[in-house]
Formats: structure tokens, C-alpha cells, sequence
């Protein structure tokens, strides 16, 4: 009798809808079969989650958070940080995470310096902090995470916007910032009780070059909630 038997791994099922804000904020624009994707990954996900641009998102609000006078040490810091990360994806393989985060994060440094007229309009317009608060809303039965990067604040040190970084190199789907900043500003409602106005809710499109503000109208409320409906209907089935 053979002693040896081998394991049989359990896949790990989501029994109710929850996806991340990317996955949801995505689903709206996509195919048929792009849109079952997104929810099978999210019903069955796996062990194995890619962090491609972790590092930057850290220096970057890390960065901003520290509120200088004077910009151009925001850029000098993402210049050097850049540099270095390069160096240091040199010791890896390039098909490993630890090159491609170190590589990416370089990348996405080196693309925000190209848009620092653009984001010096920003800075001069708020006090930015780093949002590390886990946050989800409920919307009709579908949980969607919906943590903002920074949280942006006057100089009376009330909150009166938000900032979400989009580190994707692939170009935005139909509505997906819109429904991205729309999650954000509904949890603020929701928790908070801040009904943010949506000129000071954006999303930096870093690879695009691109500041985003939300649409909040009942167009935006609309695919909101049916995407929800529907994504509670095909869960069940999958």
C-alpha cells in the first residue's frame, strides 16, 4: 500500500459578491466575456496576487503627505527613488515580482515627474494625507472595496476631496474612473457623512498623464446600482 497520498488544495470560494475597486470599476466597460472573467476571478481567486506597482503607491503618498513648500522636492525625491528602484530590480529575474514591482514603480515615478505642471495645480490647492484606513461599501448586496489613496484637506483641516492613483499602463474602460470616484465619494457619504463635492474627487491617471474629476449624476447612480443588480444575479450562477 502505497503511503504516500497526495493533497488535494481546496480552491477558495467567495460565497457572496466582493470585488476590489479595480475589478468593479472595470466591469461596466467590458466584453461579455471580459465581464465573467472579472467575476470568476473575484468568486475564485487565487493564492497568487500580482504587485506590480505597490512600492510606488507607497512613495508617492508617502511623499505627498509630507506637504513641502516647495515642489520641486516632491519630484527630486521620485527622480532618486527611481533610480534606485532600477538598480534594484537588476539583482531579480525580469519575470519575477520583485523585478516588476521594483521596475514598474520606476516607471510610474519617472511618468508622474512628466506631469508635474499639471499636478502643482493640485498642490497648491490642498493638504494632502495618506488615506490607510481598509474601507468597503455595500451597494445593492455587491461589497466593493473603496479606499482612496489621499485624502484631501483645506486649510481649516476639513476633508473636502479624495485622490485615487491609476497605475494601469491599459487606457480606461467606458466610466471606469467615474465609477471609481463615485464608490469613493459613497463610502465618504456613507461612514462620514461628507458629501464631497466631485471637482475635489480625483483620479490620476499616471500613465495617460491625465487628472480626472468625478461625475456625480444619475447616470453615473444609475450604472452604479445595475452593475451591482447584475452582478448579484451572475454570482449566483458562476
Amino acid at each position: 500500500m502505497d503511503n504516500h497520498q497526495s493533497e488535494v488544495k481546496q480552491a477558495k470560494v467567495v460565497e457572496d459578491p466582493r470585488l476590489s475597486l479595480t475589478q468593479f470599476s472595470r466591469y461596466h466597460g467590458s466584453t461579455l466575456k471580459g465581464r465573467q472573467r472579472i467575476l470568476l476571478d473575484s468568486k475564485y481567486p487565487g493564492d497568487y496576487i500580482p504587485k506590480y506597482y505597490n512600492i510606488a503607491r507607497k512613495i508617492i503618498t508617502g511623499t505627498f503627505s509630507a506637504n513641502f513648500n516647495d515642489y520641486d522636492l516632491y519630484f527630486e525625491e521620485f527622480r532618486r527613488q527611481a533610480t534606485i528602484l532600477k538598480k534594484e530590480a537588476l539583482a531579480f529575474p525580469s519575470n519575477t515580482d520583485d523585478y516588476k514591482n521594483r521596475y514598474l514603480s520606476a516607471g510610474a515615478l519617472e511618468a508622474l515627474i512628466r506631469m508635474a505642471d499639471k499636478l502643482t495645480r493640485v498642490l497648491d490647492r490642498y493638504v494632502l494625507n495618506t488615506n490607510s484606513k481598509r474601507a468597503a461599501i455595500m451597494v445593492n448586496g455587491v461589497k466593493i472595496s473603496s479606499k482612496a489613496d489621499m485624502q484631501l484637506f483645506d486649510l481649516a483641516a476639513e476633508q473636502i476631496g479624495l485622490l485615487r492613483f491609476n497605475f494601469s499602463q491599459s487606457r480606461l474602460k467606458t466610466n471606469e474612473a467615474d465609477l471609481a470616484l463615485k464608490v469613493l465619494m459613497s463610502y465618504a457619504k456613507e461612514t462620514d457623512g461628507k458629501s464631497l463635492a466631485p471637482k475635489h474627487c480625483l483620479l490620476i491617471d499616471i500613465h495617460s498623464g491625465n487628472i480626472l474629476t468625478a461625475k456625480d449624476n444619475r447616470l453615473i447612480e444609475s450604472v452604479l446600482l445595475d452593475s451591482c443588480s447584475e452582478i448579484g444575479q451572475i454570482w449566483k450562477a458562476l
